[in-house]
């Protein structure tokens, strides 16, 4: 075959694995979405193939790009099963991610993406990959989300996915702009360790330094890599991108997110204070998490109910004895801190749900009094009359409320918390649809 015919060949296989696709359900709103997007797609592509002159091999090329990655995109949502992650979950950080990442396109201001899930691997695998941008031929982005499939039913660890919600917004052009701003006017402006490479590299460098880190960069130096060259091995451009999502992740999803990141992250560097050539040593990020903590109001509640203050208490502590106490490793100020999450704070407010808001003290006792019984934890309770009462209640508010739980005197084991805390997601979202079909409003009565 000649190239052109090969190509359009695999098209037509392209088409025939497509359709069967459709034997899959993917979602609570199955595949129909996925098998038009992906339709639209190839049609695109194999009309352009088919315009193209035999010769041209540069259009050939870019259409050949673009048929591979549409395979590779169709395989993976093959692979995606609701089986295999947790879906009350998905279906909320659906929510966020529709609102949050959305972009200008000719049919509408706000076209939200379209989201695919698989899950694959351990610890390392939460992840999500958006397109860089759309495709020829496509209406909408995008962004496959990735489960660590040991870690199905934890939802409470699923509150890292904020973090990785923050690389799909940067890759979003229309609110690069406002982060970028965002970072610089807090970090750039300040003139601070993270104001440039070279403040950065002065700081790694400092003589006040950790032995730990010293010897770590002297052994950089026996490999050849020289002070003046680290930010040629490293990324300093992807430790920036780091931090902006690290922030990202505690403004949309809150404590929860902070529980959670501390102990995936401490699970996969034990010592914290690894130098990656993507992201900046793990003691200066889990620092950072609860300086912004602190600065954010998080630490401070008062709770009527003594068991809910002790293990509010508890599971603060707990996360306060991560912070690494040499001053090296705070790499921000708290003003410099401040501003970050003031400005990025700006953008996700005007993206509801995107941006975390602090549940009242009630609620939160209401939550772990709950779980404390074995009870999945939702917006449900008995008025003076014993009739069942319904209310909205956020899922961060579950994780959270499941977090402190987890701190209690005996508490339950961590993996029956967080089956409640997902069937307690889900039925909060059979709340929601009730709520809605009798347009009675957010607080009914069954």
């Amino acid at each position: 075959m000649a190239a052109k015919s090969f190509l359009l060949q695999e098209c037509a296989n392209v088409k025939q694995v497509l359709e069967e696709t459709l034997r899959f359900e993917y979602g609570a709103g199955g595949s129909k979405d996925f098998f038009d997007e992906c339709s639209s797609r190839l049609a695109f592509i194999t009309s352009e193939i088919a315009a193209a002159d035999e010769a041209d091999f540069s259009a050939l090329g870019a259409n050949q790009e673009l048929l591979l990655d549409l395979s590779k995109l169709i395989s993976r949502i093959e692979r995606s099963s609701l089986g295999q992650y947790s879906w009350p979950f998905v279906d909320e950080l659906k929510k966020i991610a529709a609102a949050i990442c959305a972009e200008d396109t000719l049919d509408d201001t706000d076209t939200p993406p379209m989201v695919h899930v698989l899950s694959e691997g351990g610890l390392d695998a939460y992840a999500i990959y958006p397109e860089e941008q759309r495709p020829s031929g496509s209406e909408r982005r995008i962004l496959t989300i990735v489960f660590p499939r040991t870690l199905k039913h934890f939802v409470l660890l699923h509150s890292i996915l904020g973090h990785e919600i923050g690389h799909a917004i940067w890759r979003s052009s229309k609110h690069q702009n406002d982060l970028r701003a965002a970072v610089d006017k807090a970090f750039v402006a300040s003139n601070g360790r993270f104001s440039s490479a070279l403040a950065t590299t002065n700081w790694l460098y400092d003589a006040g330094a950790p032995t730990s880190i010293t010897a770590r960069l002297a052994v950089f130096l026996q490999q050849g890599l020289p002070r003046d060259r680290f930010f040629m091995w490293a990324n300093w451009e992807a430790w920036r991108e780091e931090i902006l999502c690290d922030l990202i992740g505690i403004l949309t999803f809150g404590p929860s997110f902070i529980a959670a990141e501390c102990q995936l992250l401490y699970s996969l560097d034990l010592s914290g204070m690894g130098i990656g050539s993507q992201h900046p040593p793990v003691g200066c990020r889990v620092n950072l998490f609860l300086a912004a903590a602190r600065l954010l109001g998080y630490r401070t509640m008062a709770f009527d109910d003594q068991k809910v203050q002790c293990a509010f208490d508890a599971f603060w502590t707990d996360l306060e004895s991560k912070v690494k106490t040499d001053p090296w490793f705070d790499i921000f100020t708290d003003a410099e801190i401040s501003a970050a999450l003031d400005g990025i704070g700006a953008v996700l407010g005007t993206h509801p749900p995107a941006l975390f808001r602090l549940p009242d003290v009630s609620l939160l006792e209401h939550l772990f009094q709950q779980l404390a019984k074995g009870i999945p934890p939702i917006g449900f309770s008995l008025d003076e009359d014993f009739k069942p009462r319904t209310s909205a209640v956020d899922f961060r508010h579950i994780l959270y409320a499941g977090w402190i739980a987890s701190h209690r005197e005996n508490p339950i084991g961590f993996l029956d918390l967080n089956r409640l805390c997902e069937h307690a997601i889900m039925q909060q979202r059979s709340i929601e649809i009730f709520t809605q079909n009798t347009a009675i409003g957010n607080d009914s009565t069954i």
